[in-house]
C-alpha cells in the first residue's frame, strides 16, 4: 500500500511539473512577441523545470546531448568569452554577460534532454501550448501597432512601467504618455520573425487538417502583417531572409545548406572589409536610404571596422564597444541631405554581430563563432528533412538579425534565439517529424518503450 501510494505522489509531481513547463513555453513564445524582456527570466524558469524533469527521470539523457558536436563546440566558444572577459573594460559586466550566454544555453540543453524524454502526447501538448503562446502574442503585438500601443500606454500610465521608453520615444500630456514611438516595438518584430519558422512546424501537433492549415494561414498572415507594420527592417529583411531560404530547402535541402555556409563563411570571416564597404562606396549619401537607421549603420560600421585593427587578435574585450562611446563622426555628409541630422549622434550598438565579435572578441573568437555555426549547420543533417529545412530557414532570420539588428550581447535577444532553437528541437519530437538518423548513439534501443512510432 505504502508502495502505492508513493507512485501516486510521484505521479502527481510529474503531472504537476509537465502542467508547469507547458504553460511556462507557452508564457514565453506570448512573451516574444508582447514583451520580450520578460523572455530571460521565462527561459530560465522552464530551464528549471527541464532540469528537474530530466534529473528525475533520466539524467543520463543529458549527457547525450551534452555530447553532440554544437554543444561542444558552444561550450568552447563560451569558454573563450569568459577568458575573454578577464581583459573587458568592464570584467565585471563581461563576466555577467558571459555567464548570462552560458545560462540560457544550459536552459536549451535540459529543455533538449527532457523534449526527448516525452511521450508523443505530451510532445503534442508541449507544441500546442508555444503555438497558443505565439498567437496571441503576435495579436498582442498587432493591436499595439495597430492602434498606437494602447496596452502599453495603459500598463505605463495605470499600474507600472515596464519598458525602458526614452523621453525621445514618448509624448506626454499632462503627466501621462499618450504616444509612444513605433520604434519601441522593434523588440516584439524581432521576438515574432525568430519563432514564427519553428512555430510553423509546430502546427502539425493539431488534430484536425483544417486546423493545421487554418492556424498555418492565420500564423504566417498576422506575422507577416505585424512585421511589415513595424518599424523593424532588421526583422523585414530577416523575414524575408527566412522565407528564401525556405522556399530553396524545398526545392533541395542540399543546396540551401551550401548557400548558408558560403554566407557564413563570409559574414564572420570578412566581416571587417564588408562592414567598411558601404561607407567606402559612399552609400551612406543616397537620400533615398532611411537616415535614422540604414544610414547610420553604414556610419558605425565603417567605425568599428577601422579599430578592429588594434587588437586583432584578442579583441579588445567583450561589451568593449559601450566602452568606445561611438558617435557618428562630424563628416556626416551635406547639410542639404537628410543624413546630415546623424551627425555627432551616439551609437549605443554596433547592429552587426560579426563586426563586434571581430572587435571584441577578435580573430580568435571570429573563427570559433565561424565554427559553431558551421557545426550546427552539419548537425541539421540528422533532422528529418521538414524541421531540417525550417532549421535553415531560422539560421538564416537568426543570421539577418545579427547582421543589421541590436546588439551581440543583448539578453533579450540571446534568450528569443535560444527560445526559437528549443522550440526547433521540440518540432523535432513531434510524432513524424522523426530524426532520418541516429544523432544520438543508441537512443532507439534506449527509448523503445516510449518513443513515437515514425509511421504515426
Amino acid at each position: 500500500m505504502a508502495e502505492v501510494q508513493a507512485a501516486a505522489r510521484d505521479w502527481s509531481g510529474a503531472k504537476a511539473l509537465f502542467r508547469l513547463e507547458a504553460s511556462l513555453l507557452g508564457a514565453a513564445t506570448f512573451a516574444a512577441g508582447a514583451v520580450p524582456r520578460l523572455l530571460p527570466l521565462l527561459l530560465g524558469l522552464l530551464g528549471l523545470a527541464a532540469v528537474i524533469h530530466v534529473f528525475t527521470t533520466a539524467r543520463t539523457r543529458l549527457l547525450d546531448y551534452a555530447r553532440e558536436p554544437v554543444f561542444i563546440a558552444l561550450l568552447v566558444f563560451l569558454a573563450y568569452v569568459f577568458i575573454n572577459a578577464t581583459w573587458s573594460p568592464d570584467p565585471g559586466e563581461g563576466m555577467a554577460k558571459a555567464a548570462t550566454t552560458l545560462g540560457l544555453s544550459a536552459a536549451v540543453l535540459f529543455l533538449a534532454a527532457s523534449f526527448s524524454l516525452r511521450d508523443a502526447r505530451e510532445v503534442r501538448v508541449l507544441a500546442t501550448s508555444a503555438l497558443a503562446g505565439l498567437l496571441l502574442g503576435v495579436g498582442f503585438l498587432l493591436i499595439e501597432l495597430l492602434f498606437d500601443e494602447p496596452i502599453a500606454r495603459f500598463v505605463n500610465n495605470h499600474i507600472v512601467q515596464l519598458f525602458d521608453v526614452s523621453p525621445k520615444k514618448i509624448k506626454t500630456a499632462n503627466g501621462e504618455v499618450v504616444k509612444i514611438a513605433a520604434s519601441v516595438l522593434n523588440r516584439n518584430a524581432t521576438g515574432v520573425v525568430l519563432l514564427l519558422i519553428p512555430c510553423l512546424l509546430l502546427t502539425t501537433a493539431l488534430s484536425t487538417t483544417r486546423a493545421r492549415r487554418a492556424s498555418l494561414v492565420v500564423l504566417i498572415g498576422f506575422a507577416a502583417a505585424a512585421v511589415l507594420l513595424s518599424e523593424s527592417g532588421t526583422s523585414i529583411v530577416a523575414f524575408f531572409a527566412g522565407g528564401f531560404v525556405l522556399a530553396l530547402a524545398a526545392l533541395s535541402l542540399k543546396l540551401a545548406r551550401s548557400v548558408l555556409i558560403a554566407a557564413w563563411t563570409a559574414a564572420t570571416l570578412l566581416a571587417v572589409p564588408l562592414g567598411a564597404l558601404p561607407y567606402t562606396l559612399g552609400w551612406h549619401h543616397w537620400t533615398w536610404l532611411p537616415p535614422e537607421s540604414v544610414a547610420a549603420r553604414f556610419y558605425i560600421w565603417k567605425y568599428v571596422a577601422d579599430r578592429v585593427p588594434e587588437k586583432p587578435i584578442t579583441g579588445i574585450g567583450i561589451r568593449g564597444t559601450r566602452a568606445l562611446h561611438l558617435v557618428i563622426p562630424t563628416d556626416a555628409g551635406d547639410p542639404s541631405h537628410k543624413e546630415f541630422a546623424l551627425k555627432g549622434r551616439a551609437a549605443r550598438h554596433p547592429h552587426n554581430i560579426y563586426l563586434q565579435t571581430w572587435l571584441e572578441l577578435g580573430a580568435i573568437g571570429a573563427v570559433l563563432l565561424l565554427v559553431l555555426g558551421l557545426t550546427g549547420l552539419w548537425q541539421m543533417r540528422a533532422l528529418a528533412p521538414p524541421v531540417e529545412g525550417s532549421a535553415y530557414g531560422l539560421f538564416a532570420v537568426s543570421s539577418m538579425v545579427g547582421f543589421s539588428g541590436f546588439d551581440l550581447w543583448q539578453t533579450w535577444l540571446l534568450a528569443s534565439a535560444a527560445l526559437a532553437w528549443a522550440v526547433i528541437l521540440l518540432a523535432a519530437r513531434l510524432p513524424g517529424a522523426v530524426f532520418s538518423r541516429e544523432s544520438i548513439a543508441g537512443e532507439d534501443h534506449r527509448r523503445k518503450a516510449v518513443s513515437p512510432d515514425p509511421r504515426a
